[in-house]
């Protein structure tokens, strides 16, 4: 088949012959018609390959007449792969099938509505919660899309939700993206589409946790881009969340990307360090755990970092304690839980944002020395990078600005007017100019 062919001689131009040689020119061609190419390849691996790497160039490429070819690819029933060679030589004796299994994430058990503490900056958010819940299938807010930064609270609220959505006795299904992408793999490999799509597409409530992981994974969001159509067409509720906004995804299609903007659209705001007693004292009740004055102290100064380090410690700790007889809870002193939570400490430790760690990021981001954007070179290449380190010294960090001037050995004057710059730029939206600064956020908040 001549557009076969031609977009083969392309790709050993892009991907290089041996590529090409290896994975495409030995796909055996079955049949064709004017809008059809029917292929057969020599294993699963052969087709997961294709689907994760050709599939959307083939798109793009493959046609006759300018009519798009639509490539069908199966796996060849008898090939060999290395468990099934013993198969060969014994004519008589055929592998078992083993059925492909969903393997879904299991719920958080204390990941409840009334868990989940509202601050002010939420409370958008904890209505369109609270109406998803008494309206479920009402289509109001179709996809609901939930962004925030790594331990916001964005997992708690998904499963709350999938909790209190089964309890009417909805056909709810949550998955993490990493799950969604599993079971894609996994059904290719085993040539279980059908079944996958069945069990997907038969749902009331889909939610999937953090979508941002589909990147780069071309096979998986062409699934979840036909899934997503499917449900929305028949009207059943898609419930997403993410590290971003939508239009901020990277190495996401943008056909996925606008059906992410169709609905609603939503930040969610990491609580406020006055609100995070709250947050330990609910958790702590859900784990019946008494938790004395001085260990909340502890726990709040120690970790620092992100609401969920918070919690992943009052979970150790409860489970440690429960696990160590040596240390009863009513015997339970500050140095016995450093003891206990001596790794989780020294994770924190490692993670906590620092001028040096900023400092740090921005220049390898940038390609650059710690020296050049510390130093006085007024070039281009390394100006801006300076401005964002001390812009971000200063919003992330809220330093002083007679501190930050210190630490790049300039006077105050100068680090105002950099700082300055930058936000200018990010309150114009000028993303061109800027992405270097979200991408280096984003970073520091993981």
């Amino acid at each position: 088949m001549q557009a076969w062919t031609e977009f083969l001689s392309h790709l050993e131009n892009e991907l290089g012959i041996e590529t090409v040689e290896k994975w495409l020119r030995n796909l055996k061609i079955q049949r064709f018609d004017a809008c059809n190419l029917y292929l057969e390849a020599q294993n699963s691996f052969q087709v997961l390959w294709f689907e994760e790497h050709i599939r959307a160039r083939a798109l793009k490429l493959v046609n006759a007449n300018n009519k798009q070819i639509k490539i069908h690819l199966t796996p060849n029933q008898t090939s060999s792969s290395p468990a099934s060679k013993g198969a060969k030589q014994k004519k008589d004796y055929k592998l078992p099938v083993t059925p492909f299994q969903f393997n879904f994430d299991d719920l958080d058990p204390t990941s409840l509505l009334a868990h989940f503490v509202v601050s002010e900056e939420n409370q958008i958010v904890a209505k369109v919660i609270e109406e998803l819940v008494q309206h479920p299938q009402s289509n109001t807010y179709n996809p609901f899309y939930l962004h925030g930064t790594s331990g916001a609270g964005k997992t708690h609220l998904l499963m709350s939700l999938a909790h209190s959505l089964r309890k009417k006795g909805l056909k709810v299904i949550y998955a993490r993206a990493e799950t969604f992408t599993d079971h894609v793999v996994s059904a290719i490999r085993a040539s279980e589409m059908s079944r996958f799509r069945e069990v997907y597409r038969n749902v009331d409530i889909l939610i999937i946790d953090d979508v941002h992981i589909f990147s780069r994974k071309n096979a998986t969001q062409e699934e979840f881009f036909h899934t997503f159509n499917t449900l929305h067409l028949i009207g059943k509720q898609i419930i997403l969340s993410a590290n971003c906004p939508p239009q901020e995804l990277q190495h996401i299609e943008p056909r996925l990307i606008s059906r992410f903007e169709w609905g609603l659209v939503l930040p969610l705001i990491p609580l406020a360090e006055n609100q995070m007693t709250n947050l330990l004292e609910i958790k702590a009740k859900a784990l019946n755990f008494q938790l004395t004055n001085v260990l909340t102290q502890f726990l709040l100064q120690t970790f620092t970092s992100t609401p969920k380090a918070l919690i992943k410690a009052l979970e150790a700790l409860v489970l440690r304690l429960h696990l160590d007889s040596k240390n009863p809870l009513s015997a339970l002193t500050i140095p016995a839980a450093k003891i206990l939570l001596a790794d989780l400490i020294t994770d924190e430790k490692k993670s906590v944002i620092t001028p040096n760690r900023i400092i740090q990021e921005v220049a390898e981001y940038f390609g650059l020395r710690i020296e050049d954007i510390l130093g006085k070179s007024q070039t281009r290449e390394c100006v801006q990078p300076r401005q964002i380190a001390m812009h971000l010294c200063r919003s992330k960090l809220k330093m002083p600005f007679m501190k930050i001037g210190e630490l790049f050995s300039r006077d105050h004057s100068t680090i105002i007017s950099g700082v300055k710059q930058i936000q200018k730029l990010l309150d114009q939206d000028d993303r061109e100019k800027i992405n270097a600064w979200y991408a280096i956020y984003k970073k520091l908040q993981t």
